[in-house]
């Protein structure tokens, strides 16, 4: 490992020596600067992993005055060294961010062990930095896609959940709305509290009250006990009222009062209750023409759409089906199946009505059928189980089991692949110039290669 390389900034120039002399003594580099000026140009030269700083230097000699010192070293450990070690000072230092505070005279082995934690604790902190750059680069925020669309909602999805906009997901069925209103209320202020969700078209209407706000005893036949409602079990978190279209005509005026007012009353209660939510609502209705047509009240289509987001149906970003359907099959699997290019290919070219929801039970139902262990071709056998039992088209496999041989537009496929390959050998995988070579634009070989599993 590369010795650390330490600051020490003190007026003494005995100490300045000594101190010195023991530190390279154990190992590491060690620069010197006599007063806080010095050492503020030193560090931004060549920034330490460690800062012990003396809060009494020229010219004031005002350990007080030191302290504003120690903000300029972030984000290195600071450990403050003073003549005039007492708590109050040491609680002020700690509270402008020092790591730890000694007072002079030294002792070598607790400065020794100090020295030690606050290399460590830098060097723990540098990696939660590059930890964090990473995951903020890469993490998908749970909306998996390599496509321009899902790219431009996980941007929306990042700046807005910090807000507290209530937010209608708008989106064909299965196209992942209630991901959207996790990853909002994942990224928000209210990350740590309850998510709760609302199956608008799945509780029958009569219900759907109680269920919302909750009820008392003896309010209605069944009601043995008090019990809670949604809304108050989502206080302080995320309230996400999936497919908020199917939601009758009575409710919506109950629900428009609870978000205009942030108040409502149990079933069977005349005490007004508050509870404090993020709306989140999603349906894959037209709210806008059912509003038109009067089956949907405007006001509160209005209350509910702060933000406006859309999830596109996998028709509009077919270069995301081979990775979905990737994912869906190593979840499915343990991480041990893959698709042969063969059924990529065929994924890609089907019409997924059911969007996400129908590709990841296709590939579900394959593996299911497939069983542990076998090959890529025997999971097309299966899915084409899978379709056959619904008198749909078959998937092709890779070999043609009468002749022994690939058809035509296998034959193609193979073809294709391996000219892309060596395109991208002789230029050294730079996407321009392979492109060139091939006759094909940037963009659509980039798109190809995402179907071929070659990015």
């Amino acid at each position: 490992m590369n010795p650390s390389h330490i600051l020490l900034v003190d007026d003494e120039p005995a100490f300045q020596r000594l101190g010195a002399a023991w530190l390279r003594g154990a190992g590491h580099e060690v620069e010197v600067a006599g007063d806080g000026e010095a050492a503020l140009v030193a560090f931004r030269r060549q920034p330490a992993d460690l800062v012990l700083l003396d809060l009494s230097m020229p010219p004031h000699h005002d350990p007080v005055a030191g302290l504003e010192l120690i903000s300029g070293f972030a984000p290195a450990p600071v450990v403050v060294i003073t003549g005039h070690a007492d708590h109050a000072l040491a609680l002020k230092a700690v509270e402008r961010g020092a790591w730890d505070f000694l007072g002079k005279p030294l002792d070598p082995d607790l400065l020794r062990v100090v020295v030690a934690r606050g290399l460590e604790r830098g060097r723990l902190a540098a990696e939660l930095r590059r930890l964090r750059a990473v995951a903020g680069a890469t993490d998908d925020l749970g909306i998996v896609g390599t496509s321009a669309a899902l790219a431009r909602l996980r941007d929306l999805v990042r700046r807005i959940a910090p807000t507290q906009l209530p937010v209608l997901v708008l989106g064909p069925s299965g196209t992942g709305k209630e991901l959207v209103a996790r990853a909002l209320h994942d990224g928000g202020s209210r990350r740590d509290q309850p998510f709760v969700t609302v199956h608008c078209g799945a509780i029958p209407a009569e219900l759907l009250e109680s269920e919302l706000f909750g009820h008392l005893k003896g309010s209605f036949t069944g009601a043995h006990a008090d019990r809670p409602g949604l809304v108050e079990t989502a206080h302080r978190g995320t309230l996400f009222l999936d497919e908020v279209g199917e939601m009758p005509p009575p409710m919506q005026v109950k629900l428009l009062r609870f978000l205009q007012e942030g108040t409502y009353q149990p079933v069977g209660g005349r005490e007004t209750r508050k509870a404090d939510v993020r709306t989140v609502a999603a349906t894959h209705r037209d709210l806008e023409a059912m509003v038109g047509e009067g089956t949907f009240r405007e006001d509160l289509y209005y209350r509910l759409k702060g933000m406006v987001l859309r999830t596109p149906p996998l028709s509009e970003r077919p270069e995301d089906v081979p990775v979905l359907a990737t994912l869906f099959l190593r979840r499915a699997s343990g991480g041990g199946g893959r698709f042969t290019q063969n059924a990529l290919d065929w994924l890609v070219d089907r019409d997924w009505r059911g969007n996400v929801r129908e590709l990841r039970a296709l590939v579900e139902c394959a593996a299911a059928l497939a069983g542990p262990g076998e090959a890529g071709e025997r999971l097309l056998d299966a899915a084409d189980l899978a379709f056959a039992a619904n008198g749909e088209m078959a998937v092709p496999v890779m070999d043609n089991g009468a002749t022994g041989r690939r058809t035509l537009e296998q034959e193609v496929a193979v073809l294709e692949r391996r000219l892309i390959i060596q395109a991208l050998e002789e230029t050294g995988h730079n996407h321009t110039h392979a492109a060139r070579l091939l006759g094909l634009s940037r963009v659509g070989l980039l798109k190809k290669m995402d179907r071929m599993g070659l990015r």
